[in-house]
């Protein structure tokens, strides 16, 4: 990493942090204040070091991006000695996944992902909702062979020193996940980032964008084709034809196989007609901030909306939707819960438009929620097991809803007879 400094009423100082690896694995190294100016510019990516008498201690997690429990630490009795024969050096150790997979990991969860980099966008200086701190933040449109595009993004030194052509590849290790408007992907400084790598991997990747992807329209996290992502938890396309009908369920075989009752989420799809919305409790009135969906209270000598989190009033909220709907199919039907961009997608209008349709005009607002019913769709759902007050149930999400494509789904149900003979 590059130096970084630290002000606190109990201290002061600087450090940087190397990842080291040899044939058994990988270790993070951190050197503070005494150190830092006599190391860093001895160390090299890529060089061969013989490093003694640092101490082992154990891994902070939220600042590696190493698999590994230990890290050490170079303090006044580390030597650090070049190794000048630098043959057999070990390549780094990637555990990659693919982008579509995305839904299976939990907001801060730490991956690595090799992929194609589709669009790059310009350098942007925003402020921190925290302490008012300005930040230097690029996007970036990342593609793989899943079939999926990701929103990354870079900070600070390794934004502004981007200069990566479109359409090379890159690897990414030590990606963080985050669950804004589906899934996207983060490099915080602890992250490292390789263009082109010299990798079997790399190259297969890079026949099939040459080959088969650059003409390809990927799917993203917030929905395609007409769909929407979910808010607050793993989105997910449902993907080809063939990937969808693979994960389908029926309401039945949601119960008889215990969809949700194991300890990590479940990712299927349903098709069913939403015969029921609850109108109770629609929406919930947020914080209009950037980047931030947290509940908002109202004041009420003041008139504001207090949001705690980015410690600020507004003169309205912003209402988002979370509501529960029931889905039924000839086997029978399941309660899903939905929340914003699904919930827009089901009643055609935005949560303020309905709160609002509500508070002026209850016939219109139950026809509203009438005129959404006893329609047919698509969804992918995720399912988890929740306890409360001791008992334990599944909660089943719609993180997206797809209109049904009757051409295709006559082709489907075709080869679904076709397979009883």
């Amino acid at each position: 990493t590059s130096i970084k400094s630290w002000n606190k009423p109990t201290s002061q100082g600087r450090l940087f942090s190397v990842n080291l690896l040899d044939d058994s694995g990988e270790i993070r190294a951190t050197t503070f204040t005494q150190q830092v100016d006599k190391l860093f510019p001895l160390l090299e990516t890529g060089k061969v070091y013989y490093i003694s008498n640092a101490q082992v201690r154990m891994a902070k997690q939220q600042f590696s991006n190493v698999n590994n429990q230990y890290e050490l630490t170079f303090d006044d009795n580390t030597t650090v000695e070049l190794c000048l024969e630098q043959a057999n050096v070990p390549q780094e150790h990637y555990n990659f996944i693919p982008l579509a997979s995305l839904e299976k990991f939990e907001k801060n969860q730490v991956v690595d992902v090799l992929c194609v980099l589709r669009d790059a966008g310009e350098v942007a200086e925003i402020t921190s909702r925290t302490d008012d701190r300005k930040m230097i933040k690029r996007e970036l449109t990342i593609v793989d062979k899943s079939g999926f595009q990701v929103r990354a993004s870079l900070w600070g030194t390794e934004a502004e020193t981007f200069n990566v052509p479109v359409e090379h590849v890159v690897a990414f290790k030590g990606m963080r996940v985050g669950d804004f408007g589906g899934r996207t992907l983060s490099l915080p400084s602890v992250g490292s980032m390789t263009v082109n790598p010299d990798i079997p991997e790399a190259h297969a990747l890079r026949g099939w964008y040459d080959a088969e992807g650059r003409h390809m329209s990927f799917q993203s996290f917030r929905g395609a084709g007409g769909g929407a992502g979910g808010a607050g938890g793993s989105g997910g396309g449902i993907g080809s034809a063939e990937n969808f009908e693979a994960q389908l369920k029926t309401m039945a075989q949601v119960g008889a196989e215990n969809i949700g009752a194991k300890d990590t989420p479940e990712f299927f799809n349903l098709k069913g007609t939403i015969a029921f919305i609850r109108g109770n409790n629609l929406a919930y009135p947020s914080c209009p901030g950037e980047n931030c969906s947290k509940k908002v209270t109202e004041d009420l000598s003041s008139g504001q909306w207090r949001c705690e989190k980015c410690e600020r009033s507004w003169p309205a909220p912003d209402y988002r939707y979370i509501f529960s709907f029931n889905v039924s199919d000839d086997t029978g039907q399941n309660w899903l819960q939905c929340f914003n961009e699904v919930g827009e997608v089901l009643l055609g209008v935005t949560a303020n438009e309905m709160i609002e349709l509500q508070r002026v005009n209850e016939v219109a607002f139950g026809q509203k929620l009438a005129d959404a019913t006893f329609k047919e769709y698509k969804f992918r759902c995720k399912a988890k097991s929740e306890t409360f007050n001791e008992v334990s149930r599944v909660r089943i999400s719609a993180t997206n809803v797809y209109p049904i494509d009757y051409v295709a789904e006559t082709a489907r149900l075709s080869r679904l007879i076709d397979s009883y003979n």
